[in-house]
């Protein structure tokens, strides 16, 4: 195994060149080789790249995961928020899907100054589980219906093998992983189609940390041009800086009553399959810790100083964050064809505390931050009652992928839909402007004085509308 980033970066590739039909695949050179990527027949124009190696054309494995027993609502009700793809320690790799206009503007884009929008997606699963893709996290069919912009995903490395918490080793190697995938995009989004100044990272639960993280640490050069952060926050006071459970799985493994030099040489010596399960079958948790490079001990202080990135950010949550978090009924369907009821009791809790907090904070400071409630309730997504507008229920939104399993979206559903993507594609296109929707509705700012937050998926008040910030505390509760 690895516990310290590598200096090759492995990587899914995509689209170039001006040949732009199935039978004659996409090519771009980059600083890393060159990908022959693909199209998909059944969505002509939408092209994706993945893999490594020549031949970007299958996805690849995903990082190792802690995913326990495999058990509880994402797995055993909604399993299309989860990575199912093989896992390997062999794993840094990114996937790239463009509109088909995207490669005839890389050709064109020295002259025609066209290049498109680029949305880089942080995926959550507490930094124990997760990649580049999950079915419900696949944009594949909103870049065939839109034609403009890119989107990006990516794995990077999980629980003891991403934050090792451990002194010699990089301790948050992880996060480092993101500002590895940002930099090669800097590099050679271009030959993609996207234009490497419009770059927004969007993260949701573990993915948002991941996002306020990568702000906090790069306040002078983020390359990012935007941050959107849903449904988590960051810390702003820790203190652990060490993780105690490496030691205790090195003593499982028979790596313990060494030196920490010995120790470590003697845990990457290990199978990484091992390692994994070591982790796994004793319940031991893997987070990021402070190393005052990519988390600091405190927020507040580095706000003051002016340390975090100075560029715009939407972070918000959904109105019932905590109804994904309890177990499966024993004795359920999921094939049911009506949205659940609003009877249920609704609670968001420190996942919507993270998102206001920060909010809140920046707003102080006067950063440019929008904040936002996702309050839709649709039973293809979320198929029982008690699961409402849960945890990750806004992603397929976004994505544009809430139609494909358990019956197709109401008419209703698919204008929350086209709203919260056309909010997010304004956002990448142009970040220092108040993002407008495909009807023309502005999203204000949030401000100590002003603490509007948009609405989606209310039926009651619309799909998209402004409303008082009253509106998203029902649901956090005070903070």
């Amino acid at each position: 195994m690895r516990l310290l980033p590598t200096t090759t970066f492995l990587l899914t590739a995509s689209l170039a060149q001006a040949q732009t039909t199935a039978d004659n695949p996409l090519i771009v050179k980059t600083t890393s080789g060159t990908y022959t990527g693909l199209v998909n027949a059944s969505l002509p124009d939408a092209s994706v790249d993945h893999g490594a190696g020549l031949a970007a054309t299958a996805y690849k494995p995903v990082c190792f995961q802690d995913s326990g027993n495999k058990t509880g609502i994402f797995w055993e009700i909604v399993p299309e928020f989860q990575n199912q793809d093989a896992q390997s320690e062999d794993c840094l790799y990114l996937n790239i899907w463009a509109p088909r206009r995207g490669a005839e503007v890389a050709v064109a884009a020295a002259v025609e100054k066209k290049l498109l929008p680029v949305i880089v997606w942080v995926c959550g699963g507490g930094f124990k589980e997760g990649g580049g893709h999950a079915p419900y996290q696949v944009p594949d069919h909103w870049i065939q219906r839109t034609q403009t912009h890119l989107v990006v995903a990516f794995n990077y490395r999980l629980n003891i093998f991403g934050f090792p918490g451990t002194e010699l080793a990089r301790k948050n190697a992880g996060l480092l992983d993101v500002r590895l995938v940002v930099e090669w995009l800097r590099d050679n989004i271009a030959g993609f189609g996207g234009d490497p100044s419009r770059m927004i990272l969007y993260g949701q639960s573990a993915g948002a940390g991941a996002v306020f993280s990568y702000a906090y640490s790069y306040p002078t050069d983020p390359i990012i041009s935007g941050f959107v952060a849903s449904s988590g926050g960051a810390s702003t006071n820790n203190s652990a800086n060490l993780n105690p459970n490496f030691q205790g799985v090195a003593e499982l493994l028979g790596c313990g009553n060494l030196t920490a030099t010995a120790e470590l040489a003697c845990m990457q010596k290990v199978d990484p399959v091992v390692l994994r399960d070591a982790v796994v079958d004793n319940q031991k948790a893997f987070r990021p810790v402070v190393d005052d490079v990519t988390m600091f001990t405190n927020l507040t202080e580095r706000l003051e100083k002016g340390l975090v990135a100075n560029k715009p950010l939407i972070t918000g949550f959904t109105y019932n964050e905590m109804g994904a978090f309890g177990p499966a009924p024993s004795n359920t369907t999921t094939t049911t064809t009506t949205a659940p009821s609003n009877s249920t009791t609704p609670s968001s809790g420190g996942l919507a505390c993270g998102a206001k907090r920060e909010a809140t904070a920046r707003a102080a400071y006067n950063l440019t931050t929008y904040s936002y409630l996702y309050s839709g309730n649709f039973s293809n997504v979320t198929p029982l009652p008690q699961l409402g507008g849960m945890h990750s229920s806004d992603i397929p939104m976004v994505f544009g992928t809430h139609h494909l399993f358990r019956g197709n979206s109401t008419e209703f559903q698919w204008k929350t839909s086209f709203a919260m993507q056309a909010f997010w594609v304004a956002f990448a296109t142009n970040s220092s402007a108040d993002p407008r929707d495909h009807l023309g509705t502005v999203w204000p700012r949030y401000t100590p004085a002003d603490q509007r937050v948009v609405v989606f998926g209310n039926e009651t008040l619309g799909a998209a509308v402004v409303a008082p910030g009253m509106a998203a505390e029902v649901f956090s509760g005070v903070c």
